[in-house]
């Protein structure tokens, strides 16, 4: 029995059906688009080109954040509603630290440390370091938005950067006249490393478990941001 890994997060959206040690099948969603309206279907569609039903998962796992906040709320409100109808195990993983798990095996050369990295708006990227190790990735420290000048301040000079922030590092580096950063390229998708990983987490025949999910937003909102206090 698989466990269904969902990622509307990023903007490289994927499913995937996963055992411990196989990524039994993934699909790519489309980028930045209607998961609200397509998610459902497209899950369906997995299962059934594999001869399974929704009955037949073991759990569901699903990236948290940050990303883009809309993706967030459908890919948490999706994977708790088939977690509590089919009453099996939910699971939720930072999407940097999905990000890192998918593009451990990617990284050039001997570099040890990794930082996933991806476009947050507003002139940001969320970030955060990782230190390679057989196990899978170590986190260096919280995940948290930053300005691409001080994160090349951060950034060791072995380490590979993965994601959609990679340009805004790069552009970075180059503003402060530091050699080219090293990436893994293009960024993997990261539903199948989601699944992997719950398999870590979720007990054989978990049963779902009410409050055990929340979104990983890093900072408010725009609009909330923007909100004047009364």
């Amino acid at each position: 029995m698989p466990i269904l890994g969902i990622d509307t997060a990023s903007s490289r959206g994927s499913i995937a059906l996963a055992r411990p040690r196989e990524i039994l099948a993934s699909a790519d969603l489309a980028e930045r688009g209607a998961h609200a309206r397509d998610l459902l279907v497209r899950i369906d569609g997995l299962l059934e080109t594999h001869g399974l039903k929704p009955r037949d998962l073991a759990g569901v796992a699903v990236a948290v954040g940050p990303g883009s906040f809309t993706g967030v709320r459908v890919g948490m409100a999706t994977a708790k509603g088939l977690a509590y109808s089919l009453n099996i195990g939910l699971a939720g993983l930072s999407t940097l630290e999905a990000l890192a798990r998918a593009a451990q095996g990617g990284i050039p050369g001997a570099a040890s440390t990794l930082c996933a990295a991806i476009e947050a708006g507003r002139g940001e990227i969320y970030a955060t370091l990782f230190r390679c190790a057989p196990g899978g990735p170590a986190r260096l420290g919280p995940d948290r938005s930053w300005r691409p000048a001080d994160l090349i301040e951060a950034l060791p000079p072995e380490a590979s950067v993965v994601g959609d922030g990679l340009e805004a590092i790069r552009r970075a580096a180059r503003a402060a006249g530091r050699a080219p950063v090293a990436a893994v390229e293009p960024p993997p998708p990261l539903a199948g490393a989601i699944a992997r990983w719950a398999w870590s987490v979720l007990a054989p025949g978990a049963a779902y478990r009410t409050g055990d999910l929340r979104p990983n937003y890093v900072r408010p909102a725009d609009a909330e941001a923007g909100r004047r206090p009364y």
